[in-house]
């Protein structure tokens, strides 16, 4: 690449898989709740949420199905589960970098080119990502642009406008992600390079629910 380019990614089943995310997840609410019920076995919650993910199934039905068995729905807030599910902060040892993804971003730094992420969600689950994952070792926190903060999801061009105008001196800008059916349609239309990953296995836009 000639010159300084930015190249730009999206986060989830991009960077790192969205199925540890959830891997982690479904641990943490498995703790959670037998914090609060010590009569839910944690192991089995956990044995239940990760098979109904691992089978494309919905991990919160699953868990509702195994609170139905245990004669316990009425003991538990569903709602109040989704929420600590995502707010929760993923554990390091389960959500993580891959090494390939790991070399490509330092490949990217070493040689002088700017970086940003552009990624689809809330806030705190994204950031809460960004922070177990490491991330800040290879972006800037402004240059870290999700929809929830700044209003545009990746159909609308502003996050991508915003990437330009932040580095007026890039030769090329380049869009790595892994949905072909959304993530390019902006970028595109700007004149930005697109460069499509191979999908994680359980990849959340082949139908695995969040």
């Amino acid at each position: 690449m000639k010159g300084a380019h930015l190249v730009a990614f999206d986060l989830d089943d991009t960077l790192v898989a969205e199925a540890l995310f959830i891997r982690s997840g479904n641990r943490h609410i498995a703790r959670w709740l037998h914090e609060r019920i010590p009569e839910l076995n944690q192991h089995r919650i956990t044995s239940v949420m990760d098979e109904a993910m691992m089978r494309r199934f919905n991990h919160y039905s699953a868990l509702e199905w195994l609170l139905r068995q245990e004669d316990m729905s009425h003991l538990v807030d569903m709602k109040e589960v989704v929420a600590e599910f995502r707010r929760h902060c993923p554990d390091p040892d389960i959500y993580h970098l891959p090494p390939s993804r790991r070399a490509l971003l330092s490949r990217i730094r070493d040689a002088g080119h700017h970086t940003a992420l552009i990624t689809d969600g809330r806030s705190l689950t994204q950031r809460n990502k960004v922070m177990a994952a490491g991330l800040h070792e290879f972006f800037q926190d402004e240059d870290i642009l999700i929809s929830e903060e700044t209003g545009h999801d990746k159909l609308a061009p502003d996050n991508f406008l915003a990437v330009m105008r932040r580095y007026p001196d890039a030769t090329a800008f380049h869009y790595v992600a892994d949905n072909p059916a959304k993530d390019f349609v902006q970028p595109s239309l700007l004149g930005w390079h697109s460069h499509l990953v191979r999908a994680f296995p359980l990849a959340v836009h082949q139908g695995m629910p969040r």
